[in-house]
């Protein structure tokens, strides 16, 4: 009966693991993520080896595939390219702007006045 404890204790440990990983993106802190996804991956792995029954495979399938949205989501913040200049910061500096439009020439004003056509039905 200790084992079924100590797999609910490891468990409600990865949950709260997974909840600060959580809280940990929506603060942008992507290092104190990591470091709780590692250690809740650590838990996960032990809690499988604890696996004695149908329901026990399904908390650790289900917490397997939280930790792994939750590591991709962290992979995507770590990777994410830091913020663009605005133009005007861009303009200020003397860069040259990489999208700069060219200029069409205008179309040559006509000098004719405009010709009217009626076309009648047969």
């Amino acid at each position: 009966m200790s084992n079924v404890a100590e797999f609910i204790e490891i468990r409600e440990n990865i949950e709260a693991l997974a909840r600060q990983i959580t809280t940990c993106l929506e603060q942008v802190v992507v290092q104190d993520a990591r470091q709780h996804l590692e250690e809740a991956n650590k838990q996960l792995e032990v809690l499988k080896g604890m696996v004695d029954n149908d329901v026990q495979v399904i908390v650790s399938g289900r917490l397997s595939r939280q930790l792994a949205s939750l590591g991709a989501k962290v992979e995507t913040m770590a990777t994410k390219r830091p913020a663009r200049k605005t133009p005007a910061a861009t303009k200020s500096t003397g860069a040259k702007t990489a999208g700069k439009k060219l200029k069409t020439p205008a179309k040559p004003a006509s000098t004719e006045p405009p010709e009217i056509v009626v076309f009648e039905r047969p």
